[in-house]
């Protein structure tokens, strides 16, 4: 019967390429993340986890592959390790991690992913209100059997830990910094960033501690819901510890700011947990842990040159640039090289050329490797890349209102423009020749500025829209007064509706201020008055009116056209040019005189022939009065 069953077991083996929980040996470390969602209660978990890529069997129609298709997490309560909840996590993505020493990556077939798995899990603050926290756990067996500083290590499982606050606490995880492709040279100072950030500003700790092996096994490779009191660790080989996880002349240990150094004297592979605590107001609140592996390599002595970078073809330690365009540097290029660049100490995914566009700011430094063999690398210096000061670009101008037939001047930053910037002036999106920090323009329009620093591409940009105000005022050209009467002068003002001031000249005559909108005049002899108009934006306009003084008329109650010489005719004394018109009719109603602007006086004729004595009714139009009345005729 149990051979039976082994050659059933035998044949699904063969069948499927993996039982369903395959063993995990490509698996070379990972940590948990926990931060608020964004409803209230509910919680993102992730989880990442470092592959060898070697190892590593995808999952495909028959083959379930070693990469879980989903994981489960569990949560436990601190106080006493009850459990409180599970999460389960989907795969979502992987990345290759970029080695910096391609030729040394290569022939050591070094081949490293990191995978993500999210979830979310809804957490009710009343059941989670335990002051001593929870813990959050991801068990898996079995670790890589190429391990060196661990006991059985084929044999020896995995745990990816987690401690949380209660939830009236509110909190985010710390975050490990990405790791970057390394290995470790034998007999060289080593050093690897392992720090952590935290988005709500707590206190980081960081210390070197024992991994986990957990209750998983061979047999039971994937962690269950059941509690622990405590996980079991890893078994160090014998003369390692946490404290020398790595062996060597200065062996592994990490700082107060999360940087791994060591110079190991030993070839191998080695596992060990970065730990980093959370502090808040002197108390800790949570904490993370990393399983990680590196390797030790016996690395060739022949190190190539260090690196320089330049820009604009000069070593720098420090380049500005636009925040809107980008900046290349470089260092020297050769096919017998190889370049990783890095970013604050990063690799830059695809950036291994000798240049590389950079658009944020930062640390930027290059590695340099051989290209053909495997040896030890160097780095350049970091440049420090940040953003350039602004270029001002401000217009100033008096006032943004031409008058007409007047000019004004626009001012870049006030007439003052450093010798490494270029001025351009356009209007209405038409460039203009002028490239002075003083502009002369007589018409209206949109005008802009643009400031650029000539080397460094920057620019700044300013906009002033001026406008044109045609002014216009006007009077009657004559306008006549009764002697000893007064007459309004009204001037009309275009554009309407504008405010504006007056002033009247001469005083001579003037009854009201000289500042009035409208005047008063009664001037005692003919005079011409001028006003003046000013908005108020100072454009002006001028005009001028001839007032002359009418004294007063006489009309005669009758007259007797006998050709005596005496009185033959209708004649109005002292017109002075102020009738417009003379209508005279007969005792029907009938005109039998008309004259316009009284050309001539009347001689008691209609249509050429006398009439006869009698009372004739007139009507007399001037410019300040009408007369009506009644001429007799007598013979």
């Amino acid at each position: 019967m149990g051979a039976f069953l082994f050659k059933i077991q035998l044949y699904l083996t063969l069948l499927f390429g993996f039982t369903l929980f395959a063993k995990a040996d490509h698996i070379m470390g990972g940590e948990l993340q926990m931060r608020p969602g964004s409803i209230a209660g509910s919680y993102e978990v992730t989880l990442i986890q470092y592959w060898d890529g070697n190892e590593l069997i995808l999952p495909s129609p028959g083959v379930n592959g070693n990469r879980d298709i989903n994981v489960d997490l569990f949560i436990y309560r601190k106080r006493d390790d009850v459990y409180m909840d599970r999460v389960q996590l989907t795969y979502i993505s992987s990345a290759t991690i970029q080695y910096q020493n391609r030729a040394c990556a290569s022939s050591r077939f070094l081949n490293t992913l990191a995978g993500t798995y999210k979830g979310s899990i809804a957490l009710n603050s009343g059941k989670y209100d335990d002051p001593g926290g929870y813990y959050i756990a991801w068990e898996r067996c079995c670790r890589n059997n190429d391990i060196n500083n661990i006991a059985d290590p084929g044999r020896t499982g995995m745990v990816f830990y987690l401690e949380f606050p209660p939830l009236s606490v509110r909190n985010s995880s710390p975050e490990f910094t990405a790791p970057n492709g390394q290995y470790i040279c034998s007999n060289r100072p080593f050093s690897m960033n392992m720090a952590a950030s935290d988005g709500d500003g707590d206190e980081l700790r960081y210390s070197l501690v024992t991994p986990f092996s957990g209750t998983t096994t061979v047999n039971q490779p994937v962690g269950n819901s059941r509690s622990k009191e405590e996980y079991p660790l890893i078994r160090w080989q014998q003369g390692i510890s946490a404290s020398n996880a790595i062996p060597g002349a200065s062996p592994l240990q990490i700082s107060d700011n999360g940087l791994l150094t060591v110079n190991a004297n030993v070839i191998g592979l080695y596992v060990f947990t970065v730990q980093c605590e959370e502090y808040r107001n002197g108390n800790r609140i949570g904490l993370i842990r990393r399983d990680f592996q590196l390797l030790v390599i016996d690395c060739n002595n022949d190190t190539p040159e260090r690196p320089v970078i330049i820009f604009d073809e000069e070593p720098v330690s420090e380049v500005l640039f636009c925040p809107e365009t980008s900046v290349m540097l470089q260092t020297d290029d050769s096919p017998d090289w190889s370049y990783q660049w890095q970013l604050n100490g990063q690799n830059i995914p695809g950036e291994i050329n000798n240049f590389i566009s950079v658009k944020d700011t930062g640390q930027y430094s290059v590695v340099k490797s051989y290209t053909k063999k495997c040896s030890g690398d160097t780095s350049s210096v970091a440049v420090s890349v940040g953003y350039a000061a602004p270029v001002q670009a401000v217009i100033s101008l008096d006032k943004d209102v031409i008058c007409e037939g007047e000019s004004i001047t626009l001012l870049a930053n006030g007439g003052m423009i450093d010798t490494n910037l270029l001025v351009n002036w356009s209007k209405d999106g038409v460039a203009l020749a002028e490239q002075s920090a003083d502009l002369q323009i007589e018409e209206p329009g949109t005008y802009i500025l643009q400031v650029t620093n000539d080397k460094l591409g920057c620019g700044g940009k300013d906009t002033a829209v001026v406008a044109k105000e045609v002014l216009e005022v006007s009077l009657p050209d004559r306008k006549g007064v009764l002697k000893g009467t007064k007459v309004s002068l009204s001037p009309v003002v275009s554009p309407s509706g504008i405010s504006y001031s007056s002033k009247w000249s001469p005083a001579a005559g003037l009854e009201t201020d000289l500042n009035s909108a409208i005047a008063v005049v009664a001037p005692s002899q003919d005079t011409e008055y001028v006003v003046q108009v000013a908005s108020e934006n100072g454009c002006l306009a001028e005009t001028r009116t001839f007032v002359y003084v009418i004294d007063r008329i006489h009309i005669p109650d009758s007259f007797t056209p006998n050709n005596d010489g005496h009185n033959d005719t209708f004649e109005i004394f002292n017109p002075n040019d102020s009738i417009r018109e003379i209508r005279i009719y007969n005792r029907w109603g009938e005109i039998i005189f008309h004259s316009p602007n009284y050309n001539k006086p009347w001689d008691g004729t209609y249509k050429s022939a006398p009439l006869p004595a009698g009372n004739y009714p007139y009507f007399i139009e001037t410019e300040w009065k009408n007369y009506q009345g009644t001429v007799m005729l007598l013979k």
